[in-house]
């Protein structure tokens, strides 16, 4: 059966550098357009944690369609704004309330 997922990941400059104001509208809207959804904040050092809702039959499943959502946004962002090269990190995908 197919459920709704909250799947938090975390996205990072591998030079630890901060995303900008800039880099991070353009990462919401780009995930946002996707229709997952998406809340991120910034850490003091500098990761972006991303918290984004899709849908799969496991926690697996969920995990893989987000971090592929925020990999495709994230190569756009980056690509846009000549950063250095970026690494996801996997935190926790639950079901939600209503999924």
């Amino acid at each position: 059966m197919v459920k709704k997922w909250l799947v938090s990941l975390e996205v990072a400059r591998d030079d630890d550098g901060p995303l900008s104001d800039v880099g991070m509208t353009q990462l919401a809207s780009l995930l946002t357009k996707g229709g997952t959804g998406p809340v991120l904040s910034q850490s003091d050092s500098g990761t972006v944690l991303v918290s984004i809702t899709v849908d799969g039959r496991s926690d697996f499943e969920a995990r893989s369609a987000a971090e592929s959502a925020l990999r495709r946004a994230a190569n756009t962002v980056w690509s846009d704004l000549g950063l250095p090269p970026f690494t996801i990190a996997f935190i926790d995908a639950v079901p939600t309330a209503g999924g």
